[in-house]
């Protein structure tokens, strides 16, 4: 494989890493959002719940600028993307681009995460049944706001749309996979992607009832993205859940639900 373009970093300078995005979104979203929610009563519990997580994931995008700023990033846009693996997805041993690939892989990719949901759905159950109540709300989970009372509400397909650009491209997916991956293979080598799986599905605070699948289905993303050197097979196979979410968001404020 080449050489890893990106600076060095030590395993406990990644874990610290982590962590500044992970506490703010647990503090955010099972701290702030109860607060928030006692104080607004009128206000739907799961669009406030919704609209911390996607403050915790624009915190990432900034996170992520502050690394290249401390790593003395030069902003040319060849070597940003290099350092963020925003490129060419390559065969390791040839060099060879494999764009091609990638109507096999994603489609794979997607499927791989949808047999991990059924899989392990029983084991996310056993974790759900003993988390408490702080740990697994009720409005925590989106199917809540499918209701006819959302019918017409707007404001839901523009927190889809907001939640979907700092999920799949400028929060989750630029830090976990741009930001993170490039850098654990320095430590990790060619397990980083396994470190990685388990480092973005234990972020999953706020899905702590679905962490079991969300670890294990992580692995779509990193897998792919370390193999290929290149962080667009992550974007486009966590991307796929960004396109079901607005379709079916748009379902409901259309009225699908009457």
């Amino acid at each position: 494989m080449a050489a890893n373009p990106v600076p060095k970093w030590s395993a406990g300078g990644l874990v610290l890493l982590w962590l500044l995005v992970v506490l703010p979104m647990a503090g955010l979203s099972l701290g702030l959002a109860p607060i928030l929610i006692a104080r607004y009563p009128a206000v739907n519990p799961g669009l406030i719940f919704w609209g911390t997580i996607i403050a915790g994931m624009a915190w990432q995008f900034i996170v992520s600028l502050g690394v290249l700023v401390a790593e003395g990033q030069r902003w040319t846009w060849p070597e940003v993307k290099a350092s963020l693996w925003l490129v060419t997805p390559r065969e390791p041993v040839t060099g060879r681009p494999i764009w091609g690939a990638l109507w096999l892989v994603v489609p794979m990719g997607a499927v791989f995460v949808l047999a991990s949901d059924v899989a392990f759905g029983w084991l996310d159950g056993m974790v759900a049944a003993r988390l408490p109540d702080w740990l697994n709300p009720a409005y925590a989970q989106i199917t809540g706001l499918a209701t006819p009372e959302n019918t017409g509400n707007w404001t839901l397909l523009w927190l889809a749309l907001l939640s979907s650009l700092f999920n799949y491209v400028l929060g989750e997916a630029l830090f976990f996979h741009g930001i993170l991956l490039p850098r654990m293979v320095g430590v990790f080598g060619r397990w980083a992607w396994v470190a990685n799986a388990v480092a973005f599905g234990g972020y999953h605070v706020h899905k702590a009832a679905v962490w079991p699948t969300v670890i294990v289905s992580c692995v779509a993303y990193s897998l792919p993205a370390q193999y290929s050197r290149s962080i667009w097979p992550a974007i486009l196979i966590h991307g796929i859940e960004g396109l079901v979410l607005i379709g079916a968001v748009l379902f409901v404020v259309l009225g699908g639900m009457r």
